[in-house]
């Protein structure tokens, strides 16, 4: 049975590369597919995860309040970082110990994009840098689930410092899928999400 080009077989094997955090070329090295054919499923995998994602936090998005919320940015050289509100690309919505992420000012961000995709953390042209006592009191203020979400981030993203800023999002929804999902199968959450049945 043919599905996108790929047996269903084949398609679950990408799914389980995906789930187990594989690239793709040492997912194409496993499975002897091409690259680019990885490439395409790997980002189809992300979208439908991405959506997946926003329908589950869409009530989350809707209801956030200061007291549940923490601001961020994401930096090339420094992976995810809190910042004040008015500096931030991202929001980060906690629910009963899960967490969703959400564009900050995304009208102003989607024209400039300058947040997100900086160089360095000293290049005060294109980003704010934060004074030492700004990162204790946002420290500080950060719930322990948000503390545990950048922890994380900061041990899975460092693959992802080379992502293009329009991917940025859904490297980060990927990011909260799996951080929201660690105790579960993610590959059979991914097979039943993912739109293979469509036309």
């Amino acid at each position: 049975m043919k599905m996108n080009g790929l047996s269903k077989y084949y398609i679950k094997k990408i799914i389980n590369c995906f789930a187990d955090e594989m690239t793709a070329t040492a997912t194409s090295r496993r499975l002897k597919i091409n690259r680019n054919t990885v490439n395409k499923y790997f980002k189809k995998i992300r979208l439908a995860v991405a959506d997946y994602q926003e329908l589950r936090g869409s009530n989350v998005v809707l209801n956030a309040t200061r007291s549940n919320a923490a601001y961020f940015s994401w930096y090339k050289n420094r992976g995810i970082c809190f910042e004040p509100e008015d500096t931030s690309a991202f929001q980060l919505i906690e629910r009963e110990d899960k967490v969703f992420v959400n564009p900050n000012l995304a009208e102003v961000l989607a024209s400039t994009k300058e947040v997100v995709t900086i160089e360095s953390a000293e290049d005060t042209e294109n980003g704010h840098t934060l004074t030492e006592d700004e990162k204790d009191q946002i420290e500080s203020a950060l719930s322990d689930t948000a503390k545990d979400f950048h922890q994380y981030a900061r041990e899975k993203l460092a693959k992802f410092y080379g992502v293009k800023s329009d991917h940025i999002y859904l490297y980060l929804k990927e990011l909260e899928f799996r951080f929201n999902n660690q105790d579960k199968d993610t590959s059979k959450i991914i097979w039943k999400i993912l739109p293979h049945h469509s036309r």
